[in-house]
């Protein structure tokens, strides 16, 4: 699952669907704790747990929720609106968090963790035109592989840990400029716009 991918995908969807602040954040929050959640296999690559945990308190300090009932009325929301699956626990153990994500090319897979071997079931890119075999690829946008802490562009744009849309070149740039000459907006959101076209988002 890649974090850029997911997050542009969750902002597009808002676009259609009305989910309030607390919500968003509540999602965002969700994101975090499953990126922080990462499992290094025993393969070398690092991938996100399918199942994760976030304690109560943990959510209520970050959303201001002052009681469990509070998050638990909040999160069948989330789970209402399609965003994510829960399965709680007995008494005070912190229950199983399940993010949906908007990726439709993940895929659910058993690895075993580098240091204690223990099986965990996580997400990984299916078969793509570039792939022998079901790999664990960031994205489908460049079919490149990439780590949690650096990634490979073949060129392109390159922040750390982050697969980005292709860039656009100068004569594409040079276009664009000419149509929005005194529109700096207008112009971010027409090369946005074209770069998701090249990297087949739109």
């Amino acid at each position: 699952m890649n974090y850029l991918t997911e997050l542009l995908a969750f902002y597009r969807w808002i676009g259609e669907h009305r989910l309030p602040p607390l919500l968003q954040a509540y999602w965002h929050l969700l994101m975090y704790y499953n990126n922080k959640a990462a499992i290094l296999a025993e393969d070398g690559h690092w991938y996100w747990p399918v199942n994760f945990r976030v304690a109560n308190s943990v959510v209520g300090q970050a959303l201001g929720l002052k009681d469990r009932f509070k998050i638990n009325h909040q999160r069948k929301h989330l789970v209402r609106h399609g965003r994510i699956d829960y399965t709680p626990h007995t008494g005070q153990e912190a229950g199983d968090y399940r993010l949906i994500p908007f990726d439709p090319g993940l895929a659910q897979i058993w690895v075993r963790a580098e240091k204690s071997g223990a099986r965990t079931m996580v997400w990984t890119q299916t078969r793509t035109g570039g792939a022998p075999e079901t790999a664990p690829f960031i994205n489908t946008v460049n079919h490149k592989p990439s780590s949690l802490y650096g990634s490979i562009q073949g060129g392109g744009d390159n922040i750390m840990g982050f697969n980005l849309l292709p860039p656009l070149t100068d004569e594409e740039k040079a276009a664009v400029r000419a149509e929005y000459p005194d529109n700096d907006v207008a112009r971010f959101n027409a090369e946005w716009a074209l770069r998701e076209k090249k990297g087949g988002l739109a």
